[in-house]
């Protein structure tokens, strides 16, 4: 219960530190945020980079960022109707799988119950 509440109250304030710096106001605030915090995490990346012997890849522009919120946002609404399109065939087959086991199981019961009684 405690890990709950631990993982909790960071999901808590993470989101409400993305809310209080305006994250998900209008794009041009965003746009900015995302400018700034490029421009704090630079200094800190070219440190880096010299302790690193690998070359980091350069942050993603804000249209790429864009384009592939799109794209998985969109992927992400059109799995969840495909989901809804096919959840009446899901729960009907499910209900007869349901029936098919439970019937046979009352079968087996029955029959065992028989072969008792004539013993």
């Amino acid at each position: 219960m405690l890990k709950f509440g631990i993982k909790s109250a960071i999901l808590g304030s993470a989101v409400y530190y993305t809310v209080d710096k305006g994250v998900w106001k209008d794009s041009t605030t965003t746009a900015e945020l995302y400018k700034e915090l490029e421009d704090g995490v630079s200094p800190y990346v070219g440190e880096l980079k010299k302790q690193i012997p690998y070359e980091l890849p350069p942050l993603p522009t804000n249209d790429r960022i864009s384009y592939l919120f799109k794209y998985y946002w969109n992927s992400g609404v059109k799995a969840t109707f495909r989901f809804l399109v096919n959840l009446p065939t899901h729960t009907s087959n499910a209900a007869v799988k349901s029936y098919e086991f439970i019937s046979s199981s009352l079968e087996q019961d029955t029959s065992q119950n028989e072969e008792q009684s004539k013993q």
